[in-house]
């Protein structure tokens, strides 16, 4: 998908962020272009945070609202003061689009391209930008030029005010922050600031204690967002504004302020007054209250009036409130204030034509003697003629509130559109409040974000983690999962959650080992390692199959002994052998796998006077592999052999390896052919070497969705990613779940370069002992959706009947999208944890948050496919006396015999 974002303002960087974080977390392939009229470090349209503003322009919101990818903005630059400069903001910005265009996810691109969008030109399902077709376009194009004032300067950019000298008079049009921002900057030796109201800005300030108001202030956030009129509204905002003046122990009228029917006559001295209330020089003032309390009650006001909410509370008259409160509410931090206090005390800021602004501004400028006119009056909000937007709305391709405000929905979608969404200050009146700088997952940039991303997925339908791992399924567990009845039925049988297994895919496992074997002339045995899974049925299989099984405890020989399974297709390997499992595996002709010289002589001493069959495990030479616990050097082994024993016969050897390199199998097979060679020459007869385990496998088909993982799990252990594993785990050790090659083609691998051959020339047998590739696609674990709630930061959580050791290995994390059988109504869009029964925080039974696109309730299912391979049973527990799972074959739908008592 071809994305377009038009203009490269905060509103435009926070898009970008979005869109492709969720990229990153949902697999989807976007190629985003961000276009601007200016190059990245002029990053704000009119420059408000360019980097070169002056640093004397300081910000007007506190700073610790602004963030990024990049984390907060006073972490950034180590720093804690409320309103730093503006230029540092630009700075911060410019490195957070740096960051974005360096941490693009896997498979995205993202450009910027500056050059100035002024129209955009409908094709089919999308529109043409610049020359390029895009299949969704946004528009953040922030504010627009304001319209000229003949003969004036503009303040923005601030280089036109260098034109101005000591000695000029300048009369300013507009009194709000730009203004008081050329007079910081501009070197006129006087400034007459001109406005309609006849007022300047009240100083922002904050209370004492914020958490005394909370409670209160929780109760009015409800109350704001449940008025039904005008009258309401203003209710609960007087109820708030009071609350702070009585905590502040200030005084004055808070409903006059609200009026708009608060002013003195003297803005001069209530601009003094409210910085003196602001410094704690003096009581709080009515106004500082009910500024305070209409920016902490914003976000529900803004939640309140958005789309149309207006009209419910008096249209144009609460509209009409906004704008007074704007005054109130927005004004400067008290550093600023107190600099235009001081120009006005020194008499270099003048307030005696502060009040006519509606007049000739041509003719006040002859009447004080200004010798330059500055334009300080921002663009009014909404949609101004003659720019982008506004040609889109002449055009018929968008349409307009009131005459004024663009009109989007939820998502930011422009009305009449599908492909073309809006942000920012053209929704002004439709939207409230579309702040600059503050982020909300209520705006619309996220929704849009979530819309866009999922569009751009393969399957956007489809249950998954992030990112997407899709699990390879064999056609049983999809006929099964496709039958949410026959699903529920095993789960009122036997109970959340249950194990089944279908041992079908098992023989074709097999079958691909001892043909790969056989196409290089080796004969290949393989023994089923019994520790991956404790279900007899496997057992079973393998014995029919003519091949043989490894145990490693007395429990696991004395069942598989049980199922009928000949001894010498036995072996034990278990790491620390009990002497009741030497004299079961010695009574009954097994192979035992000695891992040193004492366990050894303790073999030969239980023996007596019956033979035991011994392969010693060779621990392969650390200079060519990593060290490994199991086993023992060669040398060792041929001084301990060199004499054979008459109640020991030495029928092979054994090494137990760790990881899944074919070129270390191949390494190890060598070294076990020379202790075999040296074993023949001091009179043993070994006719087999057995390598263990690790033949790899593929959970996964899509080896770019592995890429995209891996890409993501580690921009998410730099810092940048949003945090998609729970409490952030880094997830450090966890099983290639895509790989190549896989069994048969890796075992070819293994046996090349000559090994083969050198098995042949001796009569060797190769033996293997899979466990989790043998069981590749033979079990799904189901269990039962108990609820879904929140946890008590907000956090999505679906909790499940079944712990976490139910389905968990020794790595830290199975990484396979679990598969949602739905037996409920379609529902609204979730993203959440997957928690179990044990009473601790982090019961978590699959460590990525899971998306539901179309919800999950109570009473559904989950499946967690092809989970046979360790995940069932290798760290299973009954914890708080929870019975553990119960194992069920496939398709009879009984219990697996090691659940019948």
């Amino acid at each position: 998908m071809k994305v377009a974002i038009i203009g490269a303002g905060p509103r435009g960087l926070w898009a970008a962020e979005e869109l492709m974080e969720r990229a990153r977390q949902r697999g989807a392939r976007i190629d985003l272009t961000v276009f601007n009229d200016g190059p990245l470090d002029s990053v704000s349209g009119p420059g408000a945070f360019q980097p070169a503003v002056p640093d004397e322009w300081l910000l007007n919101v506190p700073a610790s609202v602004i963030e990024s990818r990049l984390g907060s903005f006073n972490s950034w630059r180590g720093a804690e003061d409320a309103f730093p400069s503006r230029r540092t903001v630009g700075e911060f910005l410019v490195a957070s689009w740096r960051a974005l265009f360096e941490n693009v996810p896997y498979g995205c691109s993202a450009e910027f391209r500056e050059f100035a969008v002024t129209e955009l030109v409908p094709d089919g399902g999308g529109f043409e930008v610049g020359g390029t077709l895009f299949h969704e376009v946004l528009l953040c194009t922030g504010h627009a030029q304001p319209s000229p004032v003949q003969g004036a300067i503009a303040a923005y950019p601030h280089t036109n005010l260098d034109s101005i000298s000591r000695d000029d008079v300048a009369l300013v049009r507009g009194a709000a922050l730009t203004f008081i921002d050329v007079t910081r900057y501009a070197q006129a030796k006087t400034f007459y600031p001109v406005t309609r109201s006849g007022r300047l800005m009240e100083v922002k300030a904050f209370p004492t204690d914020e958490s005394v108001l909370a409670p209160a202030f929780r109760r009015l956030g409800d109350a704001i967002l449940q008025s039904g009129s005008y009258g309401e509204f203003v209710g609960a905002l007087t109820e708030a504004a009071q609350a702070v003046l009585e905590a502040q122990c200030g005084d004055g009228d808070v409903t006059a302020v609200i009026n708009g029917d608060d002013f003195t006559g003297d803005a001069a001295e209530e601009l003094r007054v409210s910085l003196a209330a602001a410094e704690g020089r003096r009581p709080w003032t009515a106004a500082l209250a009910v500024g305070y309390a209409f920016r902490a009650l914003y976000p529900q006001i803004v939640e309140r009036a958005s789309f149309g909410g207006r009209d419910t509370l008096g249209g144009e008259r609460f509209y009409g409130l906004t704008r007074t409160l704007e005054r109130v509410a927005f004004g400067p931090p008290p550093e600023t204030a107190r600099g235009l206090v001081a120009a006005i005390d020194s008499g270099r800021v003048r307030t005696d034509v502060l009040g006519r602004g509606g007049e000739d501004l041509a003719a006040l400028a002859r009447e004080v003697g200004a010798t330059v006119i500055v334009d300080s009056v921002t663009a009014s909000p909404g949609v101004v003629k003659g720019t982008l937007v506004g040609n889109l709305v002449a055009a018929g391709l968008a349409q307009t509130y009131d005459g004024s405000a663009l009109m989007v929905g939820r998502d930011g979608t422009v009305v009449g559109q599908e492909h073309l969404a809006a942000a920012g200050r053209m929704n002004e009146g439709w939207i409230l409040g579309h702040d600059t700088l503050r982020r909300d997952d209520h705006e619309v940039i996220p929704a849009w974000a979530a819309r866009v991303s999922a569009a751009a997925m393969g399957q956007p339908e489809r249950v998954h983690g992030a990112p997407p791992l899709t699990a390879r399924t064999e056609k049983w567990a999809e006929e099964l999962l496709a039958d949410p009845e026959a699903c529920q039925r095993l789960l009122d049988n036997y109970s959340s959650p249950v194990n089944v297994l279908d041992p079908g895919p098992m023989e074709s496992n097999i079958d691909e080992l001892v043909s790969a074997g056989a196409s290089r002339g080796v004969e290949v045995k393989v023994f089923f390692a019994r520790k991956a899974n404790k279900g007899l049925v496997f057992v079973d299989t393998v014995r029919d199959a003519g091949h043989g099984v490894d145990v490693a405890s007395f429990d696991e020989l004395r069942q598989v002994i049980g199922r009928g399974v000949p001894g010498e297709r036995i072996i034990v390997s278990a790491a620390i052998k009990t002497d009741e499992l030497l004299r079961l595996a010695i009574d009954n002709g097994v192979v035992i796998s000695a891992d040193n010289r004492d366990e050894y002589d303790r073999i030969a001493a239980l023996a007596g006077d019956k033979i035991a069959l011994v392969a010693p495990r060779l621990a392969p030479d650390p200079d060519t592999m990593p060290p490994t616990r199991f086993g023992e050097r060669l040398d060792d082994w041929a001084a301990h052999l060199a004499e054979p024993r008459g109640n020991v016969r030495v029928v092979g050897v054994h090494a137990h390896l760790h990881g899944y390199a074919a070129a270390d199998r191949s390494a190890a097979l060598r070294e076990c052919m020379e202790l075999t060679d040296v074993l023949r020459s001091a009179g043993h007869a070994p006719e087999f070497i057995d390598i263990g385990g690790g033949v790899p496998m593929s959970y996964l088909d899509d080896a770019e969705q592995w890429a995209a993982y891996q890409a993501a799990i580690q921009t998410q252990r730099a810092g940048y990613a949003a945090p998609f594993t729970w409490k952030s785990d880094p997830l450090t050790t966890t099983y290639p779940y895509h790989q190549r090659p896989t069994r048969g083609e890796w075992l070819e691998q293994v046996l090349s370069g000559g090994v083969a051959e050198a098995l042949i020339e001796r009569g060797m047998r190769l033996h293997l002992e899979p466990g989790r590739s043998l069981l590749d696609g033979c079990g799904i674990i189901l269990a039962q959706v108990a609820f879904v709630k929140t946890r008590s930061d907000g956090l999505p959580l679906v909790g499940l009947h079944m712990n976490r050791t139910q389905c968990r290995t020794t790595s830290d994390d199975y990484l396979v999208d679990p598969i949602l059988v739905k037996r409920t109504p379609p529902g609204a869009e979730v993203e959440a944890y997957l928690v179990g029964a044990y009473c601790i925080e982090d019961e978590v039974i699959l460590r990525r948050r899971i998306r539901f696109p179309q919800g999950v309730s109570a009473g559904d299912i989950i499946a967690i496919p092809n989970t046979a391979g360790y995940f069932m049973h290798i760290l299973e527990s009954a914890s708080h006396q929870i019975p553990l799972a119960k194992n069920v074959t496939w398709p009879s739908g009984e219990l697996d015999a090691i659940d019948v008592r």
